[in-house]
């Protein structure tokens, strides 16, 4: 009798650890490039849009332009890592954007690509990027 005991008793110690645990662990990440049409994340889940490298001290850049539905996806924290040789001045940075989802439903994220404050004149150098998100 106390051997089917124990076991019962440990399966359920770990399925007890796994729930506390699981309410203690970080928010899922899913990161996607800004090229990508559309993702489908988990209410809860942190969305991260990768513009890759991009040079701010030269004036490029990604503006958000149209912010997603704030009942679904939190404004969006812009990120940036500097990607140059240490200690020097003017390199690339890794540029990101940042949201987390609020609640389920579809919204719209917008962004274009400026160059020194404003979209560029040439055509072949205007760029834009509309992700649809699904939260579930």
């Amino acid at each position: 009798m106390r051997s089917r005991a124990l076991p019962a008793l440990a399966f359920a110690a770990a399925a007890l650890s796994a729930v506390v645990l699981s309410g203690c662990a970080a928010p899922a990440s899913v990161t996607v490039g800004y090229e990508e049409s559309s993702v489908t994340i988990e209410d809860g889940t942190e969305l991260v849009i990768d513009f890759g490298e991009v040079n701010a001290s030269v004036g490029s850049d990604w503006v958000m332009i149209s912010e997603p539905d704030p009942s679904v996806l939190t404004h969006g924290e812009k990120v940036s890592e500097y990607a140059g040789e240490e200690g020097s001045v003017g390199g690339p940075s890794e540029l990101a954007y940042r949201f987390t989802a609020t609640g389920t439903g579809m919204t719209k994220v917008q962004f274009e690509y400026q160059f020194r404050g404003a979209v560029p004149d040439d055509p072949t150098e205007q760029r834009t990027a509309l992700i649809d998100v699904s939260v579930e």
